[in-house]
C-alpha cells in the first residue's frame, strides 16, 4: 500500500468497524433492557406481524375466559333461585298430599290452600328479583323467549349459546297474582288460565275453588298432580343449567390452555433470548475495544511519512 497523507485507509476501515460494533452493542443493550427481540418493525418485520396476530388471539382468549366466568356466575345465580323455588314447590306438594287425606275437613284444607297461595306469591317474587347485570334470568315464557350468547374469543362466530329453556319463568307468568287478604271466597287472588310461566298450571289448580266454596279432597288431588309436574319441570330446568355450567367450565379450561400456548408461541417470536443476547453483547464489547485500539494505531500510521521528509 502506498504511503499517502490525504487518505488514511486503515483508519477509515477501523472507524467503520468501530461504528458497526457500537451499533450492534446498542441493539443488544436495547433488547436486554426491554426484554423484547423486536422493538421496532425494522428488527423483524415478519416477526412483528406474527407477534401482533398472536397478541390479538391472546387478548381475545383472556377476555373470553372472563366472559365465561361471568356466565358461570350467571348460571349459578339462576340455578340458586330455581333451587329456592323448588323447595317451595316441594312444600306445596307436601301440603297437597296432606290435603288429599280424607281425615281432613274443609276448614283444614282451606288453611292449606292459603299457605299454598302465599308460597306461589313468594315464587313469583323470586322470579322477579333474580337478575344478573340488569338482565332478568327467569323471565322467558314457556312458549318462547331468548337465551344468552357468551363470546368465547375475538372470533365473531366463536360463541357459546345458552338456550332460553334454561331461563324459563318459574312463576305464574301473569301480573294478577297478589298477596292480598285471602278470606272467604279468596277474591282478588286469581291467575289467568293461559299463564305462560311454569307455575301457571299449579296456580290454576290451587285457585280452582269457586268463590265462596270450601276446598275439597278432589281439589287437593288436582293440586297434588300439578305440584308434582311443577317440581319435575324445575328439576329439568336445573339439570340443564347444571349441564351448561359444566360445559362452560370445560370451555374455560380449553380457552385458558389456548391462551397459554399462544403466549408461548408469541414469546418464541418476540422475546429476548438472554443467553444468546448476553453472548452477543460480550462479543460486541470486545470488538469495540479492539476496533478502538486499532483506530488509534491506524491514526498513527501517517507519522512514518515524517521520517521520509527528514
Amino acid at each position: 500500500m502506498a504511503a499517502v497523507l490525504n487518505s488514511n485507509v486503515a483508519s477509515l476501515w477501523a472507524s467503520k468497524n468501530l461504528q458497526g460494533a457500537q451499533s450492534k452493542m446498542v441493539g443488544s443493550v436495547e433488547r436486554l433492557s426491554s426484554g423484547l427481540r423486536i422493538n421496532r418493525a425494522g428488527d423483524d418485520a415478519a416477526g412483528l406481524g406474527i407477534a401482533n396476530a398472536l397478541t390479538q388471539q391472546i387478548n381475545g382468549a383472556n377476555q373470553g375466559v372472563r366472559n365465561l366466568n361471568d356466565a358461570i356466575s350467571m348460571v349459578q345465580t339462576a340455578e340458586g333461585a330455581i333451587a329456592a323455588a323448588q323447595e317451595m314447590g316441594q312444600r306445596i306438594l307436601t301440603l297437597a298430599t296432606q290435603g288429599s287425606n280424607g281425615t281432613l275437613g274443609a276448614t283444614e284444607r282451606n288453611a292449606i290452600r292459603k299457605e299454598m297461595r302465599q308460597l306461589l306469591v313468594a315464587i313469583d317474587s323470586i322470579g322477579t328479583r333474580t337478575k344478573f347485570s340488569g338482565n332478568s334470568l327467569l323471565a322467558n315464557d314457556i312458549a318462547g323467549g331468548t337465551g344468552f350468547t357468551i363470546q368465547v374469543s375475538n372470533t365473531t362466530s366463536d360463541v357459546l349459546t345458552l338456550a332460553a329453556s334454561a331461563f324459563e319463568r318459574i312463576g305464574t307468568g301473569t301480573t294478577s297474582v297478589s298477596s292480598g287478604t285471602i278470606a272467604g271466597g279468596d277474591a282478588g287472588w286469581t291467575t289467568s288460565s293461559t299463564g305462560s310461566g311454569r307455575a301457571a298450571a299449579l296456580a290454576n289448580a290451587v285457585n280452582a275453588v269457586a268463590t265462596g266454596t270450601d276446598e275439597t279432597q278432589a281439589n287437593q288431588l288436582s293440586v297434588l298432580g300439578a305440584a308434582k309436574t311443577y317440581v319435575e319441570n324445575l328439576s329439568a330446568q336445573r339439570s340443564l343449567l347444571g349441564a351448561y355450567q359444566n360445559q362452560i367450565e370445560f370451555t374455560v379450561s380449553n380457552v385458558t390452555e389456548l391462551s397459554s400456548n399462544l403466549s408461548a408461541a408469541r414469546s418464541n417470536v418476540q422475546d429476548t433470548d438472554y443467553a444468546s443476547e448476553t453472548a452477543s453483547l460480550t462479543k460486541g464489547q470486545i470488538l469495540q475495544q479492539a476496533a478502538t485500539a486499532m483506530l488509534a494505531q491506524a491514526n498513527q500510521m501517517p507519522n512514518v511519512i515524517l521520517s521520509l521528509l527528514k
